[in-house]
């Protein structure tokens, strides 16, 4: 009888696994005939031909793939694009053809449209007054494209450069090959094309600015950079202004802001560099909400005084900041160096868990910074960050 039990048993699994599996199997791999993807190629080829035709003498298509999209675990879908390469004006190159719409995309290097993003950059931030007083890291731009269902989705990859639209590229190299001017010319047709949004997808902004302390960084929240992208179609992602005591960053419809501050500690005599706010925005169906937003204090954080040296911890594990000390001429403190034991077990928030090691021993070193006095960094002369946790104890 318990045989006969446990047999049922076992069918019973096995038929809802096998259930399972179909159910699931339908929602992976392509979702599409390979007649489907055939056509698309076909129609891909053709009027990827007609553009060549009207403007690229001599121009011939050299293949046509269908563009398929492909869900990590999931779906795969032709998009309505079709990509492959075509030969014309001596060279081979990249192409990308909306079939519904009939638009063609070609390959920028993009350096360009990165520099002609900053200007604009500038000028809709209010930093075109400071721009000699800012510096500029790593700025990339590129042109969303439409997604299946004419949406816009994230951006296509085009390896060394950006997908623009075919028209305008041949227009960029004609004014390249042109005269000595080019240079005004090519600057001077992607800024209209930059500052049309209605002529294109939107444009993806990168990079980072660092910023005057003069300029208040918290008045860039969330609602600002909305209407940046409504106004003007430049999303800035991945982007970020900073000064010494501010901070601002964008990254997918989400935008965090830091404030930091110095606080004087009479023992040991010191200064730490804390954190001293944030927030955290987030933009989404429902609007702008709040998803984050704390302040923090400096009796959040105790120095005691050990046998061997001091011990920083928080006493309350809720308010936790990370900060870097600095010391002054005549300071007490910086009159050695220090060693560093950190405990991260003995200090462990509650409910939260340790990845990686447990106990980390360190020799840490002043460094001289000028007028914020001095600083104490690892081996490597980079600020040493606390967290809780750590014995600063003297080497000498």
């Amino acid at each position: 009888m318990k045989k006969h039990l446990s047999l049922k048993k076992l069918l019973s699994a096995l038929l809802t696994g096998m259930i399972a599996f179909s159910f699931l199997s339908g929602c992976h791999g392509p979702q599409y005939k390979e007649d489907e993807k055939a056509e698309m190629e076909k129609q891909g080829e053709a009027l990827m031909q007609t553009w060549l035709d009207g403007h690229i003498e001599g121009g011939k298509v050299l293949t046509a793939e269908a563009d398929i999209k492909m869900i990590p675990s999931g779906p795969h879908y032709l998009t309505d694009y079709a990509a492959g390469t075509f030969e014309g004006g001596g060279r081979t190159r990249d192409y990308l053809i909306n079939t519904k719409t009939k638009e063609v995309y070609l390959v920028n290097d993009g350096e360009l449209l990165s520099d002609v993003c900053l200007d604009y950059a500038y000028e809709r931030l209010g930093l075109a007054g400071r721009r000699d007083d800012c510096r500029v890291y790593d700025t990339q731009a590129f042109m969303w494209l439409p997604d299946r269902g004419n949406s816009f989705e994230g951006t296509e990859d085009a390896g060394q450069g950006t997908w623009l639209p075919g028209e305008l590229v041949l227009s960029l190299e004609n004014a390249n090959a042109s005269d000595e001017t080019a240079m005004g010319a090519q600057i001077g047709l992607l800024e209209s094309f930059v500052r049309s949004p209605d002529r294109r997808g939107p444009i993806e902004f990168c990079g980072s600015i660092r910023v005057p302390e003069e300029v208040d960084l918290e008045q860039y929240d969330m609602a600002y950079w909305v209407r940046q992208r409504e106004k003007t179609g430049i999303v800035y992602q991945n982007f970020g202004l900073s000064d010494d005591f501010e901070s601002i960053s964008t990254y997918n419809n989400r935008a965090s802001y830091d404030r930091y501050c110095f606080r004087k500690i009479e023992d040991p005599d010191i200064r730490i560099f804390m954190n001293d706010a944030l927030w955290v925005e987030t933009y989404g169906k429902d609007g702008i909400k709040v998803a984050e937003k704390k302040e923090y204090s400096l009796s959040d954080l105790s120095f005691e005084k050990t046998e061997k040296g001091y011990l920083v911890t928080f006493p309350d594990y809720e308010h936790v900041f990370g900060f870097s000390i600095y010391a002054d001429e005549g300071s007490e403190f910086l009159k050695h160096e220090y060693h560093s034991h950190e405990d991260r077990e003995a200090y462990l928030s509650p409910g939260s868990k340790i990845s990686g090691g447990k106990y980390f021993e360190r020799d840490l070193y002043w460094k001289d910074t000028g007028k914020d006095g001095y600083l104490l960094t690892d081996q490597d002369g980079h600020r040493k960050m606390f967290f809780g946790g750590e014995e600063l104890i003297p080497r000498d």
